[in-house]
C-alpha cells in the first residue's frame, strides 16, 4: 500500500537538513575547501547603461559606472549584485552572454584548484580601475567543463 506524503515530499525519510555556518568571507582558504563565492553575474550587452536601468526598474537599486564600459547596479538589502558589460560580439554561436565572477583570496591556488577540477584557462586582463592602494587589479578568464565561461577575481 503506497504511503501518504504531504504535497512535494517523496517517500522516505526526511533529507538532512544543513545549517548555515557563519562565513568569513576574508579568510584565505576556508575550512570547507572552497576557493571564493560568487560576488556578482555579469551580462554582455551592446549598451550597458541602458540594461542596467531596464533591471533597476524592475529589481530596485543603482547603476553605477565602474570604469567604461562597466556598469554595476548596485543592489538594493537582499538583492544580487548585476554588472553589465559592453560587447560588440554579436548575438549567437560562441559569444558568452552571462557570466560569474567568483572572488578569490589567492588567485594563483583558485587557478590551480579550477585547472585541476577541469577548467579551461582562456586569457588574464587587468582592470583599468586600480585597486584601493592604486595597484593593478587582474582577473583571469576560464571555461568550465561544458564551456561555460567564469572569472575568478582577486578580493
Amino acid at each position: 500500500m503506497p504511503t501518504s506524503c504531504p504535497p512535494g515530499r517523496l517517500p522516505g525519510p526526511a533529507p538532512a537538513v544543513s545549517r548555515p555556518r557563519s562565513v568569513d568571507h576574508h579568510e584565505r582558504v576556508s575550512s570547507d575547501g572552497v576557493i571564493g563565492w560568487i560576488r556578482e553575474v555579469v551580462m554582455d550587452c551592446a549598451e550597458p547603461w541602458a540594461l542596467a536601468r531596464f533591471w533597476a526598474g524592475l529589481l530596485g537599486g543603482t547603476p553605477v559606472q565602474w570604469y567604461p564600459g562597466w556598469v554595476t547596479l548596485e543592489p538594493p538589502p537582499h538583492g544580487q549584485r548585476l554588472s553589465f558589460q559592453a560587447s560588440t560580439a554579436p548575438p549567437g554561436a560562441g559569444a558568452a552572454k552571462v557570466h560569474f565572477d567568483v572572488l578569490v583570496g589567492d588567485l594563483a591556488a583558485a587557478h590551480d584548484r579550477v585547472i585541476a577540477a577541469g577548467a579551461v584557462f582562456v586569457r588574464e586582463h587587468v582592470s583599468p580601475r586600480p585597486g584601493p592602494a592604486g595597484e593593478p587589479v587582474s582577473w583571469r578568464v576560464y571555461q568550465d567543463p561544458a564551456g561555460h565561461p567564469f572569472c575568478l577575481v582577486l578580493r
